[in-house]
């Protein structure tokens, strides 16, 4: 398998465990938190998780990541907060869909390329495999955060 592969089946995965992890929850589950494990309800925590991988994605495609549009932490001010899960879901698909279609789009040899971000430069594959860790670390993040509000993930696992 090949590095775009990869990283597109990897991509895959996440938007299942988000899924998995968000799909059954009530609005006001959605805005749980516990500082135990992250200061953000878990909407928050998904949408970061989807937004630094899809800032990821767009420096390694030569794009502009619009941090006013799509800040580090809080909410992406362009985008409505969610009323539900499946809003919720829709919207993370939509920006994970929006990986997917920059990986595909890239050049062959462009993974292979430094990148810069504001905090310094990085291979492009190294950058989306970063991303891609950071938001499965989210969303093992979001488990932990249903189970001590007491609302384990849906079993299937």
């Amino acid at each position: 398998m090949d590095t775009k592969a990869f990283i597109i089946a990897t991509n895959g995965r996440l938007k299942w465990w988000l899924h998995h992890t968000l799909e059954d929850l009530s609005p006001e589950q959605l805005h749980y938190r516990t500082p135990l494990i992250d200061d953000r309800p878990i909407a928050e925590v998904g949408m970061h998780a989807a937004v630094i991988l899809l800032g990821n994605a767009l420096v390694a495609a030569g794009k502009h990541w619009p941090l006013e549009d799509y800040p580090l932490d809080g909410w992406p001010p362009r985008l409505a907060q969610p009323e539900s899960a499946a809003a919720l879901i829709a919207t993370l698909d939509g920006m994970l869909t929006e990986v997917d279609e920059l990986i595909q789009q890239m050049p062959a040899d462009a993974l292979n390329k430094e990148v810069t971000f504001s905090w310094g430069q990085q291979q492009a594959a190294d950058a989306l495999s970063a991303g891609l860790v950071h938001a499965l670390t989210h969303a093992g993040g979001i488990q932990g955060i249903r189970a001590l509000g007491g609302f384990p993930v849906p079993p299937g696992y």
